[in-house]
C-alpha cells in the first residue's frame, strides 16, 4: 500500500499530473489531503476499502473465473478486472455501491436520448414487473391482474414487431 508523501500513514488520495511530458504523482493521507483543501467525498467509501487491512491475509473468498481477481484485490486496487467480476462479487459490490449511492442500487435515471421504441418497451416492462411484484407482496390482486394484462399486451406487441 502506498504511504503519504508527508508522513507514514496510508495514502487515500493520489494525484497524477503530466505537464510537458513530466510525470508527477502525489500521495496524501486523509489528514494531509484535507489540509491541502481536497474534498475526499464520502468517507464511507474510504472506510470500506481500508477494512481489508484489518482482515487476515489469507483470503477464502472466491476468485473471478475469468481474470482470477479476488474481492481483497478489488478493495486494495479499487478497480475490477473484467465484466465477470461484477457477477462473481455481486453481493460484496452491492454493499459498497449501496453505501456510496445512498442505498440506490438500481438505475432509475432517464433513458438515453437516442433510445428507440424497443428500449422504451423494455424499460416499461421492467417498471411494470416491479409494480406487479409490489402488488402481489401487498396482496393487491386486482391491481396485479391489471398489471399482468398490461405486461401481456407489451409482450404480444414485442412478438409482432419481431415477426
Amino acid at each position: 500500500m502506498t504511504t503519504c508523501d508527508k508522513c507514514d500513514q496510508p495514502a487515500i488520495y493520489h494525484d497524477v499530473r503530466i505537464i510537458n511530458g513530466v510525470h508527477n504523482t502525489t500521495h496524501l493521507c486523509a489528514t494531509h489531503a484535507i489540509e491541502a483543501g481536497i474534498n475526499l467525498g464520502p468517507i464511507e467509501l474510504s472506510l470500506s476499502f481500508s477494512q481489508s487491512d484489518s482482515q487476515p491475509t489469507h483470503d477464502n473468498s472466491p476468485a473471478c473465473p475469468d481474470c482470477g481477481m479476488t474481492i481483497a484485490q478489488y478493495k486494495e486496487i479499487g478497480l475490477l478486472g473484467c465484466p465477470t467480476c461484477y457477477e462473481t462479487f455481486e453481493a460484496e459490490l452491492e454493499v459498497i455501491i449501496s453505501k456510496v449511492q445512498d442505498n440506490h442500487t438500481q438505475h432509475v435515471g432517464r433513458a438515453p436520448s437516442y433510445s428507440n421504441t424497443h428500449i422504451n418497451r423494455h424499460l416499461q416492462i421492467r417498471r411494470l414487473l416491479k409494480q406487479l411484484k409490489t402488488a402481489v407482496t401487498q396482496e393487491e390482486y386486482e391491481e396485479a391482474a391489471v398489471l399482468r394484462d398490461q405486461l401481456r399486451e407489451l409482450h404480444q406487441a414485442d412478438e409482432t414487431d419481431a415477426n
